[in-house]
Protein backbone atom coordinates (compact mmCIF):
# COMPACT_ATOMS: atom_id res chain seq x y z
CA UNK A 1 0.00 0.00 0.00
CA UNK A 2 1.33 3.68 -0.92
CA UNK A 3 0.70 6.52 1.27
CA UNK A 4 0.04 9.79 0.05
CA UNK A 5 2.18 12.85 1.46
CA UNK A 6 -0.83 14.22 3.70
CA UNK A 7 -1.22 10.06 5.33
CA UNK A 8 2.75 10.03 6.04
CA UNK A 9 3.00 13.82 7.27
CA UNK A 10 0.21 12.66 9.41
CA UNK A 11 1.72 8.97 10.66
CA UNK A 12 5.20 11.23 11.31
CA UNK A 13 3.12 13.86 13.45
CA UNK A 14 1.60 10.84 15.53
CA UNK A 15 4.64 9.11 15.66
CA UNK A 16 6.56 12.74 17.16
CA UNK A 17 3.69 12.54 19.75
CA UNK A 18 4.69 8.72 20.31
CA UNK A 19 1.06 7.90 19.69
CA UNK A 20 0.58 5.55 17.11
CA UNK A 21 -2.81 4.89 16.37
CA UNK A 22 -4.69 1.95 15.34
CA UNK A 23 -7.65 1.57 13.46
CA UNK A 24 -10.47 2.15 15.52
CA UNK A 25 -13.41 0.21 17.47
CA UNK A 26 -15.51 -0.28 14.31
CA UNK A 27 -18.95 0.45 15.81
CA UNK A 28 -20.92 0.96 13.17
CA UNK A 29 -24.58 3.10 13.63
CA UNK A 30 -27.39 0.46 14.60
CA UNK A 31 -25.47 -2.35 14.83
CA UNK A 32 -25.64 -3.66 18.25
CA UNK A 33 -22.94 -6.56 17.58
CA UNK A 34 -19.74 -3.57 16.36
CA UNK A 35 -20.93 -2.24 20.07
CA UNK A 36 -21.26 -5.50 22.06
CA UNK A 37 -17.82 -6.08 19.96
CA UNK A 38 -16.24 -2.74 21.16
CA UNK A 39 -17.95 -3.26 24.86
CA UNK A 40 -15.75 -6.16 25.29
CA UNK A 41 -11.97 -4.36 23.62
CA UNK A 42 -12.63 -1.62 25.87
CA UNK A 43 -13.70 -3.82 29.18
CA UNK A 44 -10.49 -5.82 28.68
CA UNK A 45 -7.98 -3.22 29.63
CA UNK A 46 -10.31 -1.77 32.00
CA UNK A 47 -9.92 -4.59 34.48
CA UNK A 48 -6.75 -4.63 34.07
CA UNK A 49 -5.82 -1.25 34.72
CA UNK A 50 -8.31 -2.31 37.89
CA UNK A 51 -6.34 -5.12 39.13
CA UNK A 52 -2.81 -3.09 38.40
CA UNK A 53 -4.05 -0.36 41.10
CA UNK A 54 -5.59 -2.56 43.55
CA UNK A 55 -4.58 -1.54 47.08
CA UNK A 56 -2.09 -4.72 48.42
CA UNK A 57 -4.52 -6.62 46.34
CA UNK A 58 -7.83 -5.37 48.31
CA UNK A 59 -10.45 -6.60 46.16
CA UNK A 60 -12.35 -3.25 45.41
CA UNK A 61 -10.33 -0.75 47.12
CA UNK A 62 -7.81 0.96 44.54
CA UNK A 63 -4.92 3.25 44.95
CA UNK A 64 -5.60 6.76 46.79
CA UNK A 65 -9.96 6.11 45.92
CA UNK A 66 -12.81 3.83 47.14
CA UNK A 67 -15.48 5.02 45.15
CA UNK A 68 -14.20 4.43 41.84
CA UNK A 69 -13.91 0.90 42.12
CA UNK A 70 -17.85 0.91 42.82
CA UNK A 71 -18.57 3.02 39.89
CA UNK A 72 -16.60 1.00 37.57
CA UNK A 73 -19.10 -2.01 39.19
CA UNK A 74 -21.91 -0.02 38.34
CA UNK A 75 -20.83 0.57 34.57
CA UNK A 76 -20.16 -3.03 34.06
CA UNK A 77 -23.28 -4.12 35.40
CA UNK A 78 -25.43 -2.33 33.17
CA UNK A 79 -22.84 -3.11 30.17
CA UNK A 80 -23.50 -6.69 31.19
CA UNK A 81 -27.14 -6.51 31.01
CA UNK A 82 -27.18 -4.87 28.61
CA UNK A 83 -24.82 -7.39 25.87
CA UNK A 84 -24.67 -10.53 27.45
CA UNK A 85 -21.01 -10.74 28.27
CA UNK A 86 -20.41 -12.16 31.28
CA UNK A 87 -16.86 -12.57 31.45
CA UNK A 88 -16.18 -10.91 34.71
CA UNK A 89 -19.37 -11.22 36.34
CA UNK A 90 -17.48 -13.27 39.01
CA UNK A 91 -15.15 -11.12 40.01
CA UNK A 92 -17.81 -8.00 39.92
CA UNK A 93 -20.06 -10.09 42.35
CA UNK A 94 -17.33 -11.48 44.75
CA UNK A 95 -15.76 -7.68 44.90
CA UNK A 96 -18.66 -5.94 45.07
CA UNK A 97 -19.48 -7.91 48.38
CA UNK A 98 -16.22 -7.84 49.68
CA UNK A 99 -16.45 -4.35 50.17
CA UNK A 100 -20.04 -4.02 51.59
CA UNK A 101 -19.08 -4.36 55.20
CA UNK A 102 -19.79 -6.05 58.37
CA UNK A 103 -23.20 -4.19 58.13
CA UNK A 104 -23.55 -4.76 54.39
CA UNK A 105 -24.11 -0.57 54.17
CA UNK A 106 -21.09 0.35 52.29
CA UNK A 107 -19.70 1.77 55.33
CA UNK A 108 -16.91 -0.55 55.58
CA UNK A 109 -14.74 0.08 58.86
CA UNK A 110 -10.97 0.37 56.99
CA UNK A 111 -12.01 3.35 55.06
CA UNK A 112 -15.27 4.43 57.24
CA UNK A 113 -12.97 7.25 58.49
CA UNK A 114 -12.29 9.48 55.64
CA UNK A 115 -15.59 8.28 53.31
CA UNK A 116 -17.55 11.19 51.54
CA UNK A 117 -21.26 10.26 51.41
CA UNK A 118 -20.94 10.65 47.68
CA UNK A 119 -18.60 7.70 47.61
CA UNK A 120 -20.93 5.44 49.68
CA UNK A 121 -23.36 6.53 47.39
CA UNK A 122 -21.81 5.46 44.05
CA UNK A 123 -21.35 1.85 45.62
CA UNK A 124 -25.26 2.40 46.33
CA UNK A 125 -25.96 2.87 43.04
CA UNK A 126 -24.05 -0.39 41.93
CA UNK A 127 -26.16 -2.54 43.84
CA UNK A 128 -28.96 -0.63 42.85
CA UNK A 129 -28.11 -1.67 39.18
CA UNK A 130 -27.42 -5.20 40.41
CA UNK A 131 -30.94 -5.62 41.80
CA UNK A 132 -32.37 -3.55 38.32
CA UNK A 133 -30.70 -5.86 35.87
CA UNK A 134 -31.45 -9.14 37.51
CA UNK A 135 -27.72 -10.04 38.63
CA UNK A 136 -27.61 -13.14 40.31
CA UNK A 137 -27.94 -13.24 44.09
CA UNK A 138 -25.24 -14.52 46.46
CA UNK A 139 -26.17 -17.17 48.06
CA UNK A 140 -26.25 -16.92 52.11
CA UNK A 141 -25.64 -12.77 51.63
CA UNK A 142 -28.40 -9.96 51.77
CA UNK A 143 -30.16 -9.14 48.24
CA UNK A 144 -28.45 -6.33 46.11
CA UNK A 145 -31.54 -4.45 47.07
CA UNK A 146 -31.21 -4.45 50.18
CA UNK A 147 -27.34 -3.09 50.53
CA UNK A 148 -28.71 -0.24 47.99
CA UNK A 149 -31.31 0.34 50.91
CA UNK A 150 -29.24 0.34 53.80
CA UNK A 151 -26.79 3.11 52.02
CA UNK A 152 -29.97 4.83 51.85
CA UNK A 153 -31.25 4.20 55.53
CA UNK A 154 -27.93 5.11 56.82
CA UNK A 155 -27.23 8.54 54.67
CA UNK A 156 -30.73 9.83 55.08
CA UNK A 157 -29.99 9.34 58.54
CA UNK A 158 -27.90 11.88 58.57
CA UNK A 159 -29.55 14.73 57.06
CA UNK A 160 -29.06 17.76 58.55
CA UNK A 161 -31.66 20.35 59.43
CA UNK A 162 -29.48 21.92 62.01
CA UNK A 163 -27.66 24.01 58.91
CA UNK A 164 -29.35 25.26 55.89
CA UNK A 165 -32.65 23.36 57.07
CA UNK A 166 -31.65 20.13 55.77
CA UNK A 167 -29.50 18.61 53.32
CA UNK A 168 -26.36 15.74 53.27
CA UNK A 169 -22.43 17.03 53.78
CA UNK A 170 -20.36 15.86 51.15
CA UNK A 171 -17.78 14.52 53.93
CA UNK A 172 -19.38 12.23 56.78
CA UNK A 173 -17.54 13.40 59.90
CA UNK A 174 -16.77 16.79 60.88
CA UNK A 175 -12.77 16.38 61.11
CA UNK A 176 -13.06 15.69 57.37
CA UNK A 177 -11.73 18.86 55.07
CA UNK A 178 -15.03 19.94 53.18
CA UNK A 179 -17.69 18.85 55.56
CA UNK A 180 -19.25 21.86 55.62
CA UNK A 181 -19.80 21.70 51.68
CA UNK A 182 -23.50 20.51 50.44
CA UNK A 183 -23.17 19.12 47.71
CA UNK A 184 -25.22 18.39 44.42
CA UNK A 185 -23.64 14.57 43.78
CA UNK A 186 -24.61 13.81 47.46
CA UNK A 187 -27.42 15.05 47.60
CA UNK A 188 -28.62 14.50 43.88
CA UNK A 189 -26.97 11.05 44.53
CA UNK A 190 -29.39 10.20 47.38
CA UNK A 191 -32.70 11.75 45.34
CA UNK A 192 -31.45 9.47 42.73
CA UNK A 193 -30.86 6.89 44.70
CA UNK A 194 -34.33 7.68 46.48
CA UNK A 195 -35.85 7.38 43.38
CA UNK A 196 -34.97 4.09 42.30
CA UNK A 197 -35.65 2.76 44.99
CA UNK A 198 -39.70 3.88 44.75
CA UNK A 199 -39.99 2.45 41.47
CA UNK A 200 -38.05 -0.84 42.44
CA UNK A 201 -39.87 -1.65 46.03
CA UNK A 202 -43.14 0.58 45.24
CA UNK A 203 -42.76 1.85 48.55
CA UNK A 204 -43.83 5.30 49.04
CA UNK A 205 -41.37 6.50 51.64
CA UNK A 206 -38.87 6.60 49.11
CA UNK A 207 -41.03 8.98 47.08
CA UNK A 208 -41.76 11.17 50.20
CA UNK A 209 -37.98 11.31 50.98
CA UNK A 210 -37.18 12.03 47.17
CA UNK A 211 -39.79 14.80 47.19
CA UNK A 212 -37.85 16.28 50.60
CA UNK A 213 -34.39 16.16 49.06
CA UNK A 214 -35.81 17.62 45.44
CA UNK A 215 -37.86 20.48 48.03
CA UNK A 216 -34.25 21.46 49.19
CA UNK A 217 -32.13 21.36 46.38
CA UNK A 218 -34.47 23.92 45.06
CA UNK A 219 -34.47 25.50 47.97
CA UNK A 220 -31.03 25.79 48.10
CA UNK A 221 -28.68 27.57 45.43
CA UNK A 222 -27.93 24.00 44.08
CA UNK A 223 -31.05 23.52 41.42
CA UNK A 224 -32.26 26.25 39.68
CA UNK A 225 -35.99 25.66 39.03
CA UNK A 226 -36.53 28.21 36.56
CA UNK A 227 -33.48 27.60 34.21
CA UNK A 228 -32.81 24.45 35.08
CA UNK A 229 -29.06 25.08 36.23
CA UNK A 230 -27.41 22.79 38.51
CA UNK A 231 -24.39 24.20 41.25
CA UNK A 232 -21.77 22.15 42.19
CA UNK A 233 -21.85 22.98 46.00
CA UNK A 234 -23.27 25.06 48.19
CA UNK A 235 -21.65 25.95 51.93
CA UNK A 236 -23.27 25.68 55.68
CA UNK A 237 -20.39 28.29 56.52
CA UNK A 238 -22.81 31.01 55.27
CA UNK A 239 -25.53 29.29 55.68
CA UNK A 240 -25.81 28.20 52.00
CA UNK A 241 -26.79 31.56 50.22
CA UNK A 242 -24.26 30.86 46.89
CA UNK A 243 -23.02 28.07 45.82
CA UNK A 244 -20.03 26.65 44.05
CA UNK A 245 -21.44 26.81 39.93
CA UNK A 246 -19.14 24.46 38.36
CA UNK A 247 -21.10 22.96 35.73
CA UNK A 248 -20.54 18.66 35.47
CA UNK A 249 -22.57 15.94 33.51
CA UNK A 250 -22.96 13.93 36.96
CA UNK A 251 -24.79 16.64 38.83
CA UNK A 252 -26.96 17.03 36.08
CA UNK A 253 -27.06 13.18 35.75
CA UNK A 254 -28.32 12.56 39.36
CA UNK A 255 -31.23 15.24 39.26
CA UNK A 256 -32.79 14.11 36.28
CA UNK A 257 -32.06 10.51 36.74
CA UNK A 258 -34.09 10.61 39.78
CA UNK A 259 -36.92 12.84 38.01
CA UNK A 260 -37.16 10.51 35.15
CA UNK A 261 -37.50 7.21 37.46
CA UNK A 262 -40.10 9.63 39.71
CA UNK A 263 -41.80 10.31 36.34
CA UNK A 264 -41.77 6.80 35.35
CA UNK A 265 -43.03 5.16 38.63
CA UNK A 266 -46.10 8.01 38.57
CA UNK A 267 -46.86 6.93 35.20
CA UNK A 268 -45.70 10.31 33.51
CA UNK A 269 -46.98 12.31 36.32
CA UNK A 270 -47.27 16.25 35.13
CA UNK A 271 -44.88 17.19 38.04
CA UNK A 272 -41.40 15.03 37.47
CA UNK A 273 -42.39 14.84 33.72
CA UNK A 274 -41.45 18.55 33.96
CA UNK A 275 -38.53 18.51 36.08
CA UNK A 276 -37.40 15.94 34.31
CA UNK A 277 -37.85 17.81 30.84
CA UNK A 278 -36.41 21.29 31.84
CA UNK A 279 -32.81 19.46 33.32
CA UNK A 280 -32.65 17.62 29.87
CA UNK A 281 -32.94 20.65 27.66
CA UNK A 282 -30.19 22.12 29.73
CA UNK A 283 -27.91 19.74 29.80
CA UNK A 284 -28.20 18.36 26.28
CA UNK A 285 -27.52 22.49 25.03
CA UNK A 286 -24.55 22.55 27.49
CA UNK A 287 -22.80 18.98 27.28
CA UNK A 288 -23.01 18.57 23.73
CA UNK A 289 -21.09 21.59 22.63
CA UNK A 290 -21.10 22.81 19.00
CA UNK A 291 -17.16 24.21 19.85
CA UNK A 292 -16.32 20.13 20.43
CA UNK A 293 -17.79 17.97 17.88
CA UNK A 294 -20.08 20.02 16.16
CA UNK A 295 -23.15 19.62 19.19
CA UNK A 296 -22.89 16.04 18.37
CA UNK A 297 -21.21 14.29 21.26
CA UNK A 298 -21.07 14.35 24.60
CA UNK A 299 -18.40 16.31 26.55
CA UNK A 300 -16.88 17.07 30.07
CA UNK A 301 -17.24 20.81 29.08
CA UNK A 302 -15.30 22.11 32.49
CA UNK A 303 -12.38 20.32 31.84
CA UNK A 304 -11.83 17.99 28.69
CA UNK A 305 -11.27 20.77 26.21
CA UNK A 306 -8.31 21.61 28.13
CA UNK A 307 -7.36 18.02 29.29
CA UNK A 308 -7.43 19.19 32.75
CA UNK A 309 -10.09 15.98 33.75
CA UNK A 310 -9.00 14.97 37.19
CA UNK A 311 -9.49 10.85 37.29
CA UNK A 312 -12.68 11.62 39.11
CA UNK A 313 -13.72 14.04 36.21
CA UNK A 314 -12.90 11.64 33.65
CA UNK A 315 -15.33 9.32 34.65
CA UNK A 316 -18.27 11.12 34.96
CA UNK A 317 -19.56 11.79 30.93
CA UNK A 318 -19.38 7.81 31.06
CA UNK A 319 -22.09 7.80 33.79
CA UNK A 320 -24.13 10.78 32.40
CA UNK A 321 -24.23 8.80 29.12
CA UNK A 322 -26.18 5.63 30.51
CA UNK A 323 -28.22 7.78 32.74
CA UNK A 324 -29.18 9.63 29.76
CA UNK A 325 -30.18 6.51 28.31
CA UNK A 326 -32.21 5.36 31.28
CA UNK A 327 -34.27 9.13 30.68
CA UNK A 328 -35.00 7.58 26.65
CA UNK A 329 -36.09 4.35 28.17
CA UNK A 330 -38.56 5.60 30.91
CA UNK A 331 -39.96 8.52 29.39
CA UNK A 332 -40.19 7.83 25.74
CA UNK A 333 -41.29 10.97 24.47
CA UNK A 334 -37.55 11.70 24.88
CA UNK A 335 -36.24 8.79 22.76
CA UNK A 336 -35.60 10.85 19.34
CA UNK A 337 -33.95 13.64 21.41
CA UNK A 338 -31.54 11.22 23.21
CA UNK A 339 -30.57 8.74 21.15
CA UNK A 340 -29.15 10.32 18.05
CA UNK A 341 -26.45 12.00 20.43
CA UNK A 342 -26.18 8.81 22.03
CA UNK A 343 -25.02 7.17 18.37
CA UNK A 344 -23.15 10.46 17.79
CA UNK A 345 -21.31 10.04 20.89
CA UNK A 346 -20.48 6.31 20.41
CA UNK A 347 -19.36 6.54 16.72
CA UNK A 348 -16.70 9.35 18.13
CA UNK A 349 -15.68 7.05 21.06
CA UNK A 350 -14.69 4.78 18.40
CA UNK A 351 -12.05 6.48 17.00
CA UNK A 352 -11.22 8.13 20.06
CA UNK A 353 -10.38 4.65 21.36
CA UNK A 354 -6.93 3.76 19.02
CA UNK A 355 -4.50 4.03 21.73
CA UNK A 356 -1.40 1.72 21.79
CA UNK A 357 -1.96 -1.72 20.85
CA UNK A 358 -5.23 -2.54 23.08
CA UNK A 359 -7.77 -0.03 21.82
CA UNK A 360 -6.91 2.49 24.79
CA UNK A 361 -9.29 5.26 25.29
CA UNK A 362 -8.65 8.76 25.84
CA UNK A 363 -10.63 11.89 27.15
CA UNK A 364 -11.79 13.79 24.58
CA UNK A 365 -14.27 12.10 22.25
CA UNK A 366 -15.16 14.26 19.68
CA UNK A 367 -11.17 14.39 18.88
CA UNK A 368 -10.62 11.74 16.05
CA UNK A 369 -7.30 10.92 17.25
CA UNK A 370 -6.21 9.05 20.55
CA UNK A 371 -5.23 12.53 22.99
CA UNK A 372 -2.78 9.86 25.22
CA UNK A 373 -4.79 9.32 28.28
CA UNK A 374 -5.32 6.30 29.58
CA UNK A 375 -6.16 4.41 32.48
CA UNK A 376 -9.25 3.24 34.56
CA UNK A 377 -11.35 5.93 34.13
CA UNK A 378 -11.38 6.79 30.32
CA UNK A 379 -12.18 2.93 30.04
CA UNK A 380 -14.89 2.90 32.18
CA UNK A 381 -16.48 6.46 30.43
CA UNK A 382 -16.13 4.54 26.92
CA UNK A 383 -17.63 1.80 28.35
CA UNK A 384 -20.55 4.00 29.72
CA UNK A 385 -20.82 5.25 26.48
CA UNK A 386 -21.14 1.94 24.47
CA UNK A 387 -23.81 0.70 27.06
CA UNK A 388 -26.02 3.35 26.88
CA UNK A 389 -26.07 2.83 23.25
CA UNK A 390 -27.07 -0.73 23.31
CA UNK A 391 -29.83 -0.05 26.06
CA UNK A 392 -31.62 2.24 24.37
CA UNK A 393 -31.41 -0.22 21.41
CA UNK A 394 -32.65 -3.11 23.76
CA UNK A 395 -35.54 -0.85 24.80
CA UNK A 396 -35.41 -2.88 27.88
CA UNK A 397 -36.88 -1.07 31.12
CA UNK A 398 -34.71 -1.62 34.10
CA UNK A 399 -36.50 -4.16 37.01
CA UNK A 400 -38.13 -3.87 39.78
CA UNK A 401 -39.30 -6.42 42.34
CA UNK A 402 -42.16 -7.41 40.14
CA UNK A 403 -40.04 -8.19 37.50
CA UNK A 404 -37.00 -9.87 39.60
CA UNK A 405 -38.80 -10.63 42.60
CA UNK A 406 -35.36 -12.79 43.69
CA UNK A 407 -33.96 -9.28 44.02
CA UNK A 408 -35.90 -9.35 47.74
CA UNK A 409 -38.35 -6.65 49.38
CA UNK A 410 -36.57 -6.15 52.06
CA UNK A 411 -37.75 -5.74 55.80
CA UNK A 412 -35.62 -3.34 57.62
CA UNK A 413 -35.25 -2.84 60.88
CA UNK A 414 -33.89 0.35 62.94
CA UNK A 415 -31.85 -1.05 66.11
CA UNK A 416 -31.28 0.78 69.09
CA UNK A 417 -27.99 2.22 67.40
CA UNK A 418 -29.48 3.42 64.70
CA UNK A 419 -28.39 1.15 62.33
CA UNK A 420 -30.47 -1.49 59.85
CA UNK A 421 -30.84 -5.53 60.80
CA UNK A 422 -31.89 -6.71 57.06
CA UNK A 423 -34.01 -9.41 56.10
CA UNK A 424 -34.13 -10.71 52.39
CA UNK A 425 -37.56 -12.12 50.88
CA UNK A 426 -37.09 -14.61 48.40
CA UNK A 427 -39.57 -15.81 45.79
CA UNK A 428 -40.35 -18.57 48.09
CA UNK A 429 -41.44 -16.69 50.27
CA UNK A 430 -44.14 -14.65 48.52
CA UNK A 431 -45.56 -17.90 47.92
CA UNK A 432 -45.44 -18.98 51.99
CA UNK A 433 -43.96 -19.03 54.38
CA UNK A 434 -41.33 -15.83 55.33
CA UNK A 435 -37.95 -16.87 56.05
CA UNK A 436 -35.44 -14.44 57.87
CA UNK A 437 -32.16 -14.29 57.85
CA UNK A 438 -31.46 -11.23 60.42
CA UNK A 439 -27.72 -9.39 60.06
CA UNK A 440 -26.70 -8.53 63.15
CA UNK A 441 -25.28 -4.74 63.03
CA UNK A 442 -22.36 -4.11 64.63
CA UNK A 443 -21.11 -0.51 64.76
CA UNK A 444 -16.70 -0.11 64.92
CA UNK A 445 -15.53 3.07 66.05
CA UNK A 446 -12.05 2.33 65.62
CA UNK A 447 -9.70 1.62 62.93
CA UNK A 448 -9.26 -1.99 62.05
CA UNK A 449 -6.85 -4.27 60.27
CA UNK A 450 -6.65 -4.25 56.39
CA UNK A 451 -8.70 -6.68 54.89
CA UNK A 452 -7.36 -9.82 53.68
CA UNK A 453 -8.33 -11.36 50.36
CA UNK A 454 -9.87 -14.08 50.21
Amino acid sequence: MRLDWRQLCGAAALLLQGQVALADLGIQANDADSLKKAGKTITEPMIEFYHANETEGIPGKLTDTWYIAGSMFMTYLQYWDASGDDTYNSLVSHDLMFQAGDNYDYFPANWSQWLGNDDQMFWGLAAMTAAETGFPEVDGKPSWSSMARAVFEMQAGKWDTGTCNGGLHWQCWPIQAGYTMKNSISNGGLFFLAARLARFTKNETYVEWAETIWDWSVDSPLVNNNTWHIADSTNTENNCQDSGDNQWTYNYGTYLGGAVFLANYTNGGEKWTTRANGILDVAMKQFFPQKYGSGEVLSEVACDPIMTCDRNQLGFKGYMSMWLAFTALLMPETYDKIAPKLQTTALAVSKQCSGESKSLCGEQWWNPTWDGMQGLEVQMAALGAVTANLMVMAHQSPKTVDTNPDGGADAIDTGDDGRQKKSRITTGDRAGAWVLTVIMIVFIAGGMGWLVKS
